[in-house]
C-alpha cells in the first residue's frame, strides 16, 4: 500500500489545490518589497501559479495536472467568502485578468546584472477590506472538497493553503477560534484513497513576534497565535517532507503545516513547499 498523500498529479488525475486568502482590512498593513500584505500575497499566489504552468508544459502546451481555487475572504463585504476563480491550469494560462509588467534582474553574461521588463500574467488583484471569516472560508472549502472527491475519488487528496494575518474574526467583543477548528478537524478527516486532505497555514507576521514554524508538540508553542495555527494543520507527510528540505525548512518527524509570524522570504518558501505536490517528482 502507498503512502498518504503520495499520489502524483497527471492529466488523468490531476490535483487539487485551494488557496484561501484572508482579504480582511489589516491585509493593508506594510509588509515587505514596498507592498502591504494584500499585495504581496498577490504577488506570490501570481508567481506561483505562473511557475505551476511553466512545470506542466508540454510543449506550447499547458497539461491539466492539477486544478486551482482562489478563495478570498472579508473582501468583497465584511463576512464575504468568494470564489475568485477555480479552473484547471490551461485555463490559468490562456485567460489571466490582465498582464503587468515587472522590473526583474538577470545576469548580462559578464558577471552582472541588468534590470528588465517581465510581462506577468496576473490572475488575483489584491484586496483588503472588512472583517476575518475564516471559520466560513473553511467551510466553503470542505464542501469544494467534498464535491472534488465525489466526482474524481482516484485523485490526489486535495491540499488547502491558507493564507492571513491574524486570527478569525467575524465582529463582536472577542475572538472565537473553536468554529475554524472544528472545521478544519473535519477537513482533515475526509478520507480519499490518497489520504487525508492537507491544511497548510501560512500566518503574516508584522516583524515584532517570534516566528514559529512546523512545530511538532502544542506544548513547544507560547503564542496564541501559533497554538491556533498547530490545531488547524495537518501533520507533513513524508511526501512532503523533500520538498521542505528544497526550500531550507526544517520539518521533524510530527510536525505540523504551518507558520507564524513569517516575514516575507518565509512566506514564498512556505508556498513553495504547500503548493509543491510533495516535489516534482509527483508530477506525471
Amino acid at each position: 500500500m502507498s503512502q498518504p498523500n503520495s499520489k502524483q498529479w497527471s492529466s488523468a488525475t490531476p490535483g487539487y489545490i485551494i488557496f484561501l486568502v484572508d482579504q480582511s482590512g489589516s491585509m493593508s498593513e506594510n509588509y515587505g518589497e514596498g507592498k502591504n500584505k494584500s499585495e504581496f500575497t498577490a504577488l506570490v499566489i501570481n508567481r506561483t501559479i505562473n511557475e505551476l504552468i511553466n512545470t506542466n508544459m508540454d510543449g506550447e502546451k499547458v497539461k491539466d495536472r492539477l486544478f486551482i481555487s482562489m478563495i478570498g475572504y472579508g473582501g468583497s463585504g465584511s463576512l464575504a467568502v468568494d470564489d475568485i476563480r477555480s479552473d484547471y491550469l490551461s485555463s490559468f494560462a490562456d485567460s489571466p485578468i490582465r498582464m503587468e509588467s515587472l522590473k526583474k534582474k538577470v545576469s548580462d553574461g559578464a558577471g552582472g546584472l541588468i534590470e528588465i521588463d517581465e510581462q506577468m500574467p496576473i490572475f488575483i488583484e489584491p484586496v483588503a477590506n472588512g472583517l476575518t471569516p475564516m471559520a466560513e472560508a473553511l467551510s466553503f472549502a470542505k464542501e469544494l472538497i467534498n464535491g472534488w472527491l465525489t466526482k474524481k475519488p482516484e485523485n490526489p487528496a486535495p491540499v488547502i493553503i491558507n493564507i492571513s494575518d491574524g486570527l478569525p474574526y467575524t465582529g463582536g467583543s472577542s475572538v472565537d477560534t473553536s468554529k475554524s477548528i472544528s472545521v478544519s478537524k473535519e477537513i482533515m478527516s475526509i478520507n480519499s484513497i490518497d489520504g487525508n486532505p492537507l491544511l497548510f497555514n501560512c500566518h503574516l507576521g508584522d516583524g515584532g513576534a517570534k516566528v514559529c514554524e512546523f512545530a511538532e508538540s502544542e506544548s513547544e508553542i507560547s503564542d496564541d497565535q501559533a497554538k491556533f495555527l498547530f490545531n488547524i494543520s495537518s501533520k507533513v507527510p513524508e511526501s512532503y517532507k523533500q520538498a521542505a528540505v528544497k526550500q531550507d525548512l526544517k520539518v521533524g518527524t510530527e510536525s505540523r503545516g504551518f507558520v507564524s509570524n513569517a516575514d516575507p522570504d518565509l512566506f514564498i518558501k512556505f508556498i513553495n513547499f504547500g503548493s509543491s505536490g510533495g516535489g516534482t517528482d509527483k508530477i506525471a
